[in-house]
Order: C-alpha cells, then structure tokens, then sequence
C-alpha cells in the first residue's frame, strides 16, 4: 500500500458548510446550487492525481518529479513530492437508472462486470450506486468483489434524472477514501431534473480530487438524436476539468476497453503534492511536463476558504 507522508491531504480539507447538502443520499433533498467546496487556509499539502500519455495514447509511467512543472494561478509551484509505486484503488460505480436507460441499462450492467474484473480481488475496492432522481447504494465500498455479481438485478429504468446532483453527492463519498480513486459514472448522458449545473459540479469534483470517467452507452439506433452532441459537451467538460476522462460505449468490445482503460490508468497514476496557495479563491492548476510530445491529465483547480 501506498504510504503517505506525515501532513498529506487526501485531495482537500473541504468546508462542511459548503458540501452539507452534497452528501445526502436523497438528491431531491435542498442542494445548494451555490456552494462550492474550498480549502481552508494552512493546509500543509495537497495531493494532485495525474495521468500521462504520449501522442500514441500509451501510458508513460517513469517521469520523476523533475520532469514535471506545475503552475498554480500562473505562477511555478515546486512539488514536494511525487510518487508511483502502485497501491490500492477505491472505484465507485454509478450507474444511471432513469426513464431513458430503459433500452441502454443491459449495456450499462455489462460494463459495469467489466469494470469490476479490471480490479484486483481482495486489494482493490469498489462500491456500486444507481440513480434516477434519488441515488441508491447497492452496495458499500468493499474489496470482497465476489458479492458484487447480483448487485443490480433488480434495476430498472425509471423516472427522470438528476445526473449532475447524483455525480456531486458520489464525488463527496469517494473523496473519503485513502486509496487512488476514481467514480466512474455509466450513463447515457441525459439530465432533466438536477439542481446543480455542470460547471459546478465540475468545480465539486474538481477541489476533492475525484477524477469523474464518463462512460455514455451509445444511442441504438445508426444515428443519434440532433442534441446528442450538446449533451456530450459538458461531460466531456466535466471528464476534463476533473483528470478523468470521457468514453463512448457502443458493444461488448468497446465497454471492455474502456473499462481496461479507465482501471490501468489508475494502476499507474502520478500522485503529486505541492503546498497550495493561501490567498482565498479560485486558483487554476496547470501541470505539465518538460518533455514535448506528452499529455498531462489533472484536475483544473483548487478554492481556498477566507477562513471565515
């Protein structure tokens, strides 16, 4: 297991009164749409989770901390340490259940099998959540992934969805987890009932440090409906702004490769800490790496608190 250093923050010191409603299990509870999670002032370190690959897509695992140079509001930050070694992942899986996954939930359970074969029995951990305007906890984070096989045979597709609220309220709970982490959200990308926009859901997952993997089932028809590809842009937003990343799902074949993607990337994640700038506010985060020709996934951002 991963051992980290005396002072390490596992993603933020986030303020309880800005992500209160966040992690009520009920999503259609008060969500305050305004509230954004910050850091409070005289943090330590702050951990960063990052991804890089060469212009053929392939993961590039032997950077040291001098290959890389983060910007933080603009300005060099020096790291203060970098590590590689492998160690356990925490995986949560959200699968939307609403009205409009009725012909799509198959595909969504299948991947979802994918994506718990990926993980590595007894080491690595998961929990599973289904959602449609409510999010339900099929089952609790646990490295027993045995138990998971029968985990959504009593799903069915109904009601409307509130899938940026259900991304929020899950972020919150993967966040508690010591583990490289990921939530991975199976969808097909349709929102008709949240109180939560995309950029602030982005800025949520974001500041915790929960990289969001969008997996969208592709429509079943040859061509998709004409706001398909508007729907798509925020998630993709929301993969960026967050480290994650954003993959369609169209058969068997291409939910095995992403889910072989998404737990390989984890596998091999750069886990980063610098000590974050007390000045209250946003501050956007750049990381990048001295070496042309390479790509850096990482969240976009921080908010520090006034203290207040």
């Amino acid at each position: 297991m991963l051992m980290r250093p005396r002072g390490w923050m596992s993603g933020a010191l986030i303020s309880a009164v800005a992500l209160t409603a966040l992690v009520n299990p009920a999503i259609d509870s008060t969500v305050r749409a305004q509230s954004t999670p910050a850091f409070k002032t005289g943090v330590e370190r702050v951990a960063l989770a990052a991804t890089v690959r060469d212009g053929r897509g392939r993961l590039v695992t032997n950077l040291t901390a001098q290959d890389f140079e983060l910007l933080d509001t603009g300005r060099s930050r020096p790291l203060l340490a970098v590590w590689t070694e492998p160690s356990p992942a925490s995986v949560a899986l959200l699968i939307d259940a609403s009205g409009s996954m009725a012909t799509k939930l198959a595909r969504a359970r299948e991947t979802a099998q994918y994506l718990l074969a990926s993980l590595q029995p007894t080491v690595d951990e998961a929990a599973l959540y289904s959602f449609d305007t409510t999010l339900s906890e099929l089952r609790p984070f646990s490295t027993k992934l045995d138990r998971f096989q029968d985990s959504w045979d009593h799903t069915r597709a109904y009601g409307e969805t509130s899938l940026w609220d259900a991304i929020a309220s899950t972020a919150r709970r993967v966040a508690d987890r010591r583990n490289r982490r990921a939530l991975i959200v199976i969808t097909d990308g349709v929102d008709s009932a949240s109180r939560l926009q995309p950029s602030e859901v982005s800025a949520i997952a974001s500041s915790l440090d929960v990289p969001v993997y969008l997996l969208v089932i592709a429509f079943l028809t040859d061509e998709e409906p004409s706001d398909a590809s508007s729907r798509r842009g925020p998630l993709a937003d929301l993969a960026a702004w967050t480290g994650g990343d954003m993959l369609v799902v169209r058969d068997a074949v291409t939910a095995r490769d992403a889910a072989q993607r998404i737990i390989s990337e984890l596998q091999h994640q750069y886990l980063i800490a610098f000590e974050p700038n007390n000045t209250p506010g946003w501050h956007p985060l750049v990381l990048r790496t001295k070496t042309d020709g390479l790509f850096v996934r990482v969240r976009s951002g921080y908010v520090v608190d006034a203290g207040k």
